[in-house]
């Protein structure tokens, strides 16, 4: 990548870029060549992801303004020189030391900030009759307020038990199970701007966050209607039921059940008697569950029946698929009708639990961060003030940067698009300079999607004309860490059809890459030689369950503590020049999530292995600091019997068994 190319301040350009690159250099640099063309500050617009990248931005830009007005004229040549700009005249050199002095008086000065910093100060700007929730502050943690939202709910069923809202809960607790049904409404709510968009789609109207109107339930209506279509399920019917009413299905069955007989081995005349007697013992309405588990697993895959030397295996395997083949489609249409049951009952409390949070909001003058995208989103897109908000950023912006762009959602997009769509409709574009890694979207919690990367690159390049540069040359990463990650990219996976493999700055940096096995949970063999289960009966007593997909963790993490012996042991790392043995204050260790920490914890204690963990919780719940709690909690409440009892046990006191058993005894009648 041409550095003067990437820094054309007359051009629109999209850099992906890896890591170690020099991304954000590349992004202020291309605002300190804005500044020296001639751009105003209150003209460029530069939004990033977080706070901490909008804070370092700033301090960077004016750390090198600084320096441009204080160092010499050969530092200024060289800077510009690295920066694309070989040849700098009398008056660029003056406009260079001018720039720091410029930026720091400028009023409004150079918009640097996150894109929820931004919206704000755009949705402030909104005319008064835009139906912008006005005063508004930004809700940052909603957890509470998520909650008091499903307290509220829940109270609300109970208080209206005859309500279509309650009886769609009451099934999906039948179903599902209360854990299970909270995190489907908790996902439902975390993902409402894609509801209110997509409702907003179905009504040809832009729903406002705030407002509880009859258009929401039209919109659930529709959209059930759309995937009842779609699904081509028929709600009336009972598939599993009408199975073993229908003359066809005992035909295709006894069908079967003759190839097995016919020429078959003794397992195969069984399997055939079962088959009959399921079907003959049943009613009708419970045939297709009788015969269903002789003929699937229990993961619903066709058991593998094999024809004999002696028997026809074309015919045999035709019977067999027949029957198959259909009580495959009877599940389907069953799994279908449960998949409609599924969606209405989640969409139906999903947007009774949403409007009670947004109530819940609208009361303490709150936004969160979905409403304030949705807000813009839909001021730009659908609303009266559309054209007048959109005037409004022309005006004020020329130049656009958009840095870390892989981790924008959908939703930000949208709101960007509907203003460069205008501009490019008025002919005013702003010049537009992208910056990112699809490779590094690592936000897709946040609703963050890499493949917008790709398909912003190309609307910019059609409607702005703007120039595509890559570069896979990184100043940070060691030669094996970019040899695990051309590896693992080699293939071109989906959506990396352009990947190219990535070269080091530092050819002699040291560095490694250590792929553990595959930690797989032990097989559970589910079926005998002659095709029965095996069914093997736990004592609860004596024997734990075992989770398969804690089970694979559990080995997963002996794998690593073992890893991490053999690192101290084995390995040296270099120090002043020196080698030295590896010690356990040299690694550090990243994880994914909290979610199995303590199970990493508990095989670094088995190998003995020093640690720090920053898992939340992990002081209070050691036995120490939960017999701390028991002593405070009987304390303030002298009639917590059981905490009192805790506090006995503790080495404090000591008391065994008996101790408590004396203490009870002796204690007065009632108390």
């Amino acid at each position: 990548m041409k550095i003067a190319d990437a820094l054309d301040p007359q051009r629109s350009v999209v850099v992906e870029a890896c890591a170690g690159s020099g991304k954000t250099w590349l992004l202020v640099s291309r605002m300190v060549r804005l500044l020296l063309e001639g751009a105003e500050p209150s003209q460029i617009l530069a939004i990033t992801f977080t706070r901490k990248a909008a804070q370092e931005m700033q301090a960077r830009l004016q750390l090198w303004l600084r320096d441009l007005a204080t160092q010499d004229e050969a530092h200024v040549r060289q800077f510009f020189a690295e920066r694309g700009l070989a040849q700098l005249n009398d008056a660029q050199l003056r406009r260079a030391r001018s720039l720091h002095g410029q930026v720091l008086l400028a009023q409004p000065g150079i918009t640097i900030s996150t894109f929820h910093g931004w919206f704000m100060q755009v949705m402030q700007r909104a005319p008064m009759n835009a139906g912008v929730m006005q005063g508004m502050n930004l809700l940052e943690r909603a957890g509470s307020v998520q909650e008091e939202a499903w307290e509220e709910l829940l109270e609300h069923m109970r208080q209206h038990p005859d309500s279509q809202e309650t009886a769609y809960m009451e099934w999906l607790f039948a179903e599902y199970g209360l854990h299970n049904t909270r995190q489907l409404l908790f996902s439902f709510l975390s993902r409402r701007a894609e509801w209110w968009a997509y409702a907003a789609a179905f009504s040809l109207q832009a729903f406002s966050p705030g407002e509880e109107t009859d258009g929401a339930t039209d919109a659930v209506s529709l959209a059930l209607k759309k995937f009842q279509a779609e699904l081509d399920v028929e709600l009336d019917s009972e598939p599993l039921a009408n199975w073993g009413m229908q003359p066809q299905s005992e035909a295709v069955l006894f069908a079967f059940a003759r190839q097995l007989v016919a020429d078959g081995t003794a397992t195969q005349q069984k399997k055939a008697g079962e088959l009959e007697q399921a079907w003959s013992d049943a009613v009708p309405e419970a045939r297709f569950d009788a015969v269903w588990p002789l003929l699937f697993t229990q993961a619903g895959e066709p058991r593998k029946l094999a024809a004999t030397k002696k028997q026809d295996a074309t015919r045999f395997a035709t019977a067999l698929a027949d029957l198959q083949t259909s009580l495959q489609a009877v599940r389907d249409a069953e799994t279908e009708q449960q998949a409609y049951r599924l969606n209405a009952a989640a969409l139906f409390c999903g947007t009774a639990f949403l409007a009670r949070y947004q109530n819940l909001k609208r009361q303490m003058q709150q936004m969160d961060f979905p409403d304030l995208e949705w807000e813009l989103c839909r001021l730009l897109q659908r609303s009266e003030h559309a054209e007048t908000l959109q005037y409004k950023l022309d005006c004020r912006y020329r130049h656009v940067l958009l840095d870390e762009f892989q981790d924008t959602n959908p939703l930000q997009w949208q709101t960007l698009r509907a203003w460069f769509d205008a501009a490019a409709s008025a002919d005013t574009h702003p010049t537009v300079f992208v910056v990112g890694d699809p490779k590094q979207s690592i936000y897709r919690f946040r609703r963050a999607e890499a493949r917008l990367f790709g398909v912003a690159r190309a609307y910019l390049e059609e409607q702005f004309g703007a120039r595509s540069l890559f570069n896979n040359h990184t100043r940070r990463n060691a030669p094996a860490v970019l040899d695990a990650v051309n590896a693992v990219f080699a293939d071109h996976p989906e959506g990396f059809d352009d990947f190219e493999p990535h070269t080091a700055e530092h050819a002699t940096l040291p560095g490694h890459v250590h792929v553990l096995p595959l930690a797989e949970p032990p097989e559970v063999a589910e079926e005998e030689e002659d095709g029965a289960e095996i069914v093997a009966l736990r004592d609860p007593l004596t024997t734990a369950r075992a989770e398969l997909e804690e089970s694979a963790r559990q080995r997963e993490a002996e794998q690593f503590a073992d890893l991490l012996q053999a690192v101290v042991r084995d390995w040296q790392v270099g120090e002043g020049g020196k080698a030295r043995p590896a010690a356990w204050s040299d690694i550090m260790v990243l994880v994914r999530g909290r979610t199995h920490l303590a199970t990493y914890e508990e095989a670094l204690r088995a190998k003995h292995i020093p640690f720090i963990s920053s898992r939340r919780g992990g002081l209070l719940d050691t036995l120490e600091a939960e017999d701390i709690q028991a002593l405070l909690m009987f304390l303030i409440t002298p009639f917590a019997d059981l905490a009192l009892v805790q506090v006995l046990r503790t080495p404090i006191f000591s008391c065994s068994d008996d101790d408590l058993i004396r203490l009870a005894q002796a204690a007065p009648e009632g108390e």
